[in-house]
């Protein structure tokens, strides 16, 4: 008889709410209007990255973001983030959040700069609606002041 993992493993483990899978309830995608070699580009990470001297997100309900300056000598990296896949990346925070090879890009103008800061929030956040809300607004203020072009997502 073959023994069957996952479905023992489904009756023993906790019970875990369902995840419920949510759309914005307006998607803003914005047109390209200039060239890469022109664009203020900036990170967003889903890792709960932040420096050392910055305060630590609190797992699983942390809704506030961190501003990560772009200069990669700046500080040293930590992830705060809840989940078991982050040995490496903990390691080696570039993996999941490069700002140096931003910053030869930037150096080697395919893009046109940097922002003077990237921006990480804890990803796996089951509170949709605040995120949608509060947190995404949050975050677009930052990058409208801050002049920026393009921002990529960065997801852990």
């Amino acid at each position: 008889m073959p023994f069957q993992y996952l479905s023992i493993m489904a009756q023993n483990s906790a019970p875990k709410p369902p995840r419920v899978l949510a759309a914005p309830s307006a998607p803003a995608w914005c047109p390209v209007t200039k060239p890469l070699n022109e664009m203020r580009v900036a990170l967003l990470s889903s890792a709960a990255l932040r420096l050392t001297d910055q305060e630590p997100f609190i797992p699983r309900a942390d809704l506030s973001y961190r501003r990560v300056p772009s200069n990669p000598g700046s500080g040293t990296i930590i992830i705060d983030h809840h989940s078991g896949i982050g040995t490496v990346p903990k390691q080696d925070p570039e993996i999941v959040f490069p700002r140096a090879a931003l910053a030869a890009l930037a150096e080697n103008r395919t893009i046109g700069a940097a922002a003077p800061f990237h921006y990480s929030f804890m990803g796996g956040v089951r509170q949709h609606e605040e995120i949608e809300n509060k947190l995404a607004p949050a975050l677009a203020g930052e990058l409208t002041q801050a002049d920026v072009d393009l921002a990529l997502l960065v997801p852990y």
